[in-house]
């Protein structure tokens, strides 16, 4: 089973269908912390941080054009990934997967790995993109 998730990018906006099978949020916090001598160590938190999300799932080897939005292939993500420098890169998530409403990220691609895979039954691509997040909508 997978997630009917969607990347949304340029002015138009450009959407494509991906085929989710995980989708993580990470967020890293960064404190100050000091030792101090004999003492407790001092902790400030300035309130930064720094979130991401991380999805992974199956790419087909030729896009999927029966659906709207149009399931992408590994060219077309890839010609995302490669092309797109703006902050206008949106991974939603639909709703009914833990929220109530689709929840959408917005950032910039901060990795992308695809590897072929072969099985008895078909080739597909399986893949791991990484968005640096400015926002959560």
């Amino acid at each position: 089973m997978t997630l009917g998730c969607t990347i949304s990018f340029g002015s138009g906006p450009s959407t494509y269908a991906l085929q989710v099978e995980e989708f993580t949020v990470n967020i890293r916090r960064s404190p100050l912390h000091a030792p101090m001598p004999g003492a407790d160590p001092l902790q400030i938190d300035m309130g930064y941080y720094d979130p991401s999300v991380t999805i992974r799932g199956v790419l087909p080897t030729v896009p999927d054009t029966s659906v709207s939005p149009n399931v992408c292939d590994k060219n077309q993500l890839e010609d995302v990934v490669t092309d797109e420098f703006d902050n206008s890169i949106t991974l939603s998530i639909p709703a009914g997967a833990g929220d109530t409403s689709a929840t959408n990220y917005v950032g910039q691609v901060g990795s992308f790995n695809c590897a072929l895979r072969s099985t008895k039954d078909s080739i597909y691509w399986t893949y791991t993109l990484t968005l640096l997040a400015k926002s959560r909508t």
